[in-house]
């Protein structure tokens, strides 16, 4: 799925072609496909319609006016039966209660269908969800597919009912085709090759057990699916003719894709898309906005009673570059902790995100900063506030001011820095290295 949809294939080394309507495409297949991955990755405290209008401005034509793209999000509600929780968070687990897993699969197709793609990928569709909600989901597929998209899937385990709703299939064994045609013709087809299927036996299933490598039994088996893929090889040899010219490699290097812009909005669509977005969210996240204020009070009470009216003599001086110190560190260690514990679940969807070409990852870290600075001045005025007068420093309100102006600096940095690091680095090492070096502190 991965190669046919030219994604996630950076580590990899592949060679062959990829044919649309038998023209070789290269790369330019994700320009006309859209790709559903197996895990679905959202910002949980946004809303059903407010997520797919983000997808919508950042996705579609750069020419298409405002009005049309809130007109397909309603569009694309409808059609994949999400209006009943189109006002819902999509939620976080734990934290925030929100829709269902079989909305939460249509939300994912309806992600992709936005754009209107003529090709869709989907890896694994049904994974998670019980009988019934597999079938819903694949019935709103089927109801796709009728418009006039292809529709491929990876599935495992269907019941017979799913099973009946595919036009085709493609059974792979051992990197191999055992069978490739439509689904009418599958069971025809084994029996000819010596392997009926059981009356009233799900043929997903049969041909699951049939193709499988069992424990013990490993020469058997390959033995048998050698000999399967072997017949159809020779069947499609018969049927196809032979190729008389050779075809350009679809995964070289091609200078004309290294030149087009990934990107369907422009920089400035994009940082405002991801600044409402990031606003919307901070907005909403009360427990981490409460928490940051209170942790600002405590400090400033805390440096204010450890250096109570300190300022006096050599002694005085002394102290007071100790509640300096202690100001700039906690207000750092503050800021940092604040993005260890929140952007590392947005992490994994960034990552989705400007790997799909959505956004420029300068714009994401722009956004994200703009976004959170309120939060970050208000935070180091609070503590400087109360430490200030108490500590007993220059009773000169523009003295106050250059204090809270470095601090803020100080805040920003902190956090800009927490940012640029965890889209880089992983989340376990960086708590790691600011608990070592918070302990020899």
């Amino acid at each position: 799925m991965n190669v046919l949809a030219h994604r996630n294939i950076g580590q990899m080394e592949v060679r062959g072609t990829v044919e649309v309507n038998d023209c070789p495409i290269a790369s330019q297949i994700t320009a006309i496909s859209a790709y559903i991955q197996q895990e679905d990755l959202f910002v949980g405290s946004l809303t059903v319609r407010e997520h797919l209008t983000f997808q919508a401005f950042l996705r579609m034509d750069k020419d298409i006016p405002d009005k049309q793209r809130i007109a397909r999000v309603e569009e694309v509600i409808l059609q994949l039966g999400l209006t009943k929780c189109a006002d819902t968070y999509i939620g976080i687990p734990g934290r925030l209660r929100g829709i269902s897993g079989g909305e939460m699969k249509r939300l994912s197709f309806a992600s992709e269908v936005i754009t209107d793609p003529p090709l869709l990928f989907a890896d694994e569709p049904t994974s998670g969800l019980d009988s019934f909600m597999a079938e819903s989901l694949v019935t709103a597929l089927q109801q796709l597919a009728a418009q006039g998209r292809t529709i491929i899937c990876t599935i495992h385990q269907p019941s017979s009912e799913v099973y009946a709703m595919f036009d085709s299939i493609l059974l792979l064994a051992e990197g191999r085709t055992a069978y490739m045609g439509y689904t009418a013709d599958a069971i025809q087809y084994f029996d000819s090759l010596g392997y009926p299927c059981p009356v009233n036996f799900n043929p997903a299933d049969y041909f699951v057990h049939t193709l499988a490598i069992k424990p013990g039994d490993e020469e058997n088996c390959r033995k048998r699916v050698k000999e399967m893929c072997d017949a159809y090889s020779a069947h499609q040899a018969r049927e196809t003719e032979p190729e008389t010219t050779e075809k350009q490699d679809s995964f070289e290097d091609d200078a004309d894709a290294m030149r087009r812009s990934p990107y369907k909005a422009s920089w400035c669509q994009q940082f405002r898309s991801l600044f409402w977005r990031s606003w919307l969210t901070n907005n909403r996240d009360s427990i981490v906005f409460k928490s940051r204020f209170i942790n600002s009070i405590f400090i400033g009470l805390m440096t204010g009673l450890v250096y109570f009216q300190a300022s006096g003599g050599q002694d005085g001086v002394q102290n007071v570059y100790g509640a300096l110190f202690f100001f700039v560190s906690s207000t750092s260690y503050l800021q940092l902790y604040s993005v260890a514990f929140t952007f590392p679940e947005e992490r994994v969807v960034f990552l989705r995100e400007h790997h799909s070409g959505m956004y420029r990852t300068d714009v994401y870290f722009l956004s994200k900063t703009f976004a959170q600075a309120p939060q970050f001045f208000v935070g180091p005025l609070l503590s400087l506030s109360i430490g200030y007068w108490m500590m007993g420093l220059r009773a000169d309100a523009l003295r106050f001011f250059y204090a809270y102006g470095i601090l803020a600096l100080v805040a920003m940095a902190a956090v800009s820095f927490g940012l640029y690091i965890f889209l880089f680095q992983d989340k376990s090492k960086f708590i790691k290295y600011f608990q070592i070096n918070t302990t020899k502190l």
